[in-house]
């Protein structure tokens, strides 16, 4: 479902139409100079990859964008780290 919202773009506060999911989101939003060149989009505090951007219909009117959810690559191990010897 689309919805309004929020979102960060380079440090910059966007007001966009998104449509999220759990690891997948599309993003739609007004037309800006260097939209081409972005990282990373944070919605409602998790961050999310740009797969694609595409200037709809080339009239400088709208960008649209597709997500993916930044995943951590930080190990989690399930052992504990405490000696269970006695």
């Amino acid at each position: 479902m689309w919805v309004d919202k929020e979102i960060t773009l380079d440090k910059k506060k966007i007001d966009a139409k998104v449509n999220l999911n759990s690891n997948y989101a599309e993003v739609e939003l007004p037309y800006y100079d260097g939209w081409d060149d972005l990282g990373v989009v944070v919605i409602d505090n998790d961050k999310w990859a740009i797969s694609t951007a595409t200037n709809v219909g080339g009239r400088d009117e709208i960008i649209s964008m597709k997500l993916t959810k930044e995943q951590s690559n930080e190990y989690k191990s399930d052992k504990s780290r405490k000696n269970s010897k006695v």
